[in-house]
């Protein structure tokens, strides 16, 4: 069987494109495509990143636009600051990323495919047929990555259940200058939930407003209109651009991997279940999954592999290497996400009431410093379970919901 490629990557966002980058670096040939013209346009992320992405993905310094130390987080009527000396987060150019992390897998010798739309894939024989302007193309690779966001067509060809939010997002500037910089402001609203909503400061003069919840893009305007006209602390404001995107829910039947086809990123869902956010998960991801694709590449015969023939040694040999990648992806992120789905489902059951409750019994109770000292924006669980081993997942809420905080969490 022949191939014109080791491996495509299907999707050219900042995951598909540094895996693209990791397997070149490795002498694999690769290649990238992506149904933009222009790679990072449009904005869909609102770009805020643990400041752990430099020891995982190296970029240029000039892409961070801010750094924050922490943030505030409101209820309706009462808020609670919480930080660390250091910098945790860095607010970054996603455009400019994007971008950066595709000329430099190309430049590292990936060749791609803009501008061209996959209509399908045969994960059996390794083929991606695609229509680049008014032509249909077809390649065949070894190894067919699916690095195609929530929408995913190669999640759907493998037979997997998509599910998301919607996620909007305003571009705003204000004609004051911002003094909080170091700071992120977080709205947990009782009919956001699951969501909340964000307003990141950029520089001086510009905040990333948006939010992800059930609604529809209608509704959510609505709720950012309301909310700049009323919560948002500057008058004199004017909205530059508008964004929209999706963010997928983390489903853990759903398989990362299917004869040839192998899914990263927002394809495989691979995002945090409180925040919406999935850069530092996919990078982490890009190296298991380079890990699973070069074992699979220098396994024996590889090109001879007979994917219908079950008992076909090396037919085995691909499936257990790829499997291997699901299972350190599991073995990585399961309990953490099932511990964010238990915090998501117990804020899903408060109201605003409830949620100034909250706030209250956390001030109360000084609980800005357990979050500052245990609080981590990615490994949330290291938080939660310093608030079981002492307590106070009970002592904070109103009592009406201790039957089902107790359900929740097994207490």
């Amino acid at each position: 069987m022949s191939f014109d490629y080791d491996v495509t990557i299907i999707g050219a966002g900042p995951i598909g494109s540094t895996l693209a980058y990791e397997l070149s670096k490795e002498d694999v040939n690769v290649c990238l495509i992506d149904k933009k013209k222009l790679i990072g346009l449009p904005l869909q992320c609102a770009g805020i990143i643990n400041k752990r992405v430099l020891d995982i993905n190296q970029f240029p310094e000039e892409l961070i636009l801010n750094k924050v130390k922490g943030a505030v987080l409101h209820s309706k009527n009462h808020s609670l600051s919480v930080s660390k000396e250091e910098d945790q987060a860095l607010i970054i150019d996603r455009v400019a990323l994007d971008q950066f992390l595709f000329n430099r897998a190309i430049e590292n010798g990936a060749h791609f495919h803009l501008s061209s739309k996959v209509v399908a894939i045969d994960d059996m024989e390794g083929k991606v047929s695609f229509q680049n302007e008014s032509t249909e193309k077809s390649i065949k690779s070894k190894i067919i990555v699916g690095a195609d966001g929530p929408l995913s067509i190669i999640s759907s060809a493998i037979g997997n259940d998509l599910k998301f939010y919607c996620a909007s997002q305003y571009l705003v500037k204000v004609n004051e200058d911002n003094n909080n910089m170091p700071f992120v402001d977080l709205y947990a609203y009782g009919d956001l939930f699951p969501g909340f909503i964000w307003q990141i400061p950029v520089d001086k003069n510009i905040y990333r407003i948006g939010l992800f919840s059930n609604h529809d893009y209608k509704r959510q305007n609505e709720i950012l209109d309301d909310f700049l006209e009323n919560d948002f602390k500057f008058d004199d404001y004017e909205i530059i651009e508008k964004y929209k995107g999706k963010i997928p829910i983390y489903n853990k039947d759903n398989k990362l991997f299917k004869n040839r086809a192998l899914l990263i990123g927002d394809a495989a869902s691979q995002i945090k279940p409180t925040t919406g956010g999935g850069l530092l998960i996919g990078f982490e991801a890009v190296e298991m999954a380079k890990n699973a694709i070069l074992k699979a590449l220098n396994s024996k015969d590889f090109n001879l592999i007979n994917l219908e023939n079950e008992t076909h040694d090396d037919s085995k040999i691909l499936r257990d290497c790829l499997k291997s990648y699901q299972k350190d992806f599991e073995e990585r992120f399961l309990k953490e996400f099932s511990y964010q789905f238990k915090v998501q489902k117990t804020l899903s059951t408060l109201s605003d009431d409830d949620l100034d409750y909250f706030f209250e019994k956390l001030n109360e109770k000084e609980a800005d410093k357990l979050i500052s000292e245990y609080g981590d924006m990615d490994n949330q669980s290291i938080l939660v379970k310093e608030f079981l081993k002492r307590g106070l997942v009970l002592s904070l809420l109103p009592s009406i919901h201790k039957k089902k905080l107790a359900k929740i969490w097994l207490l």
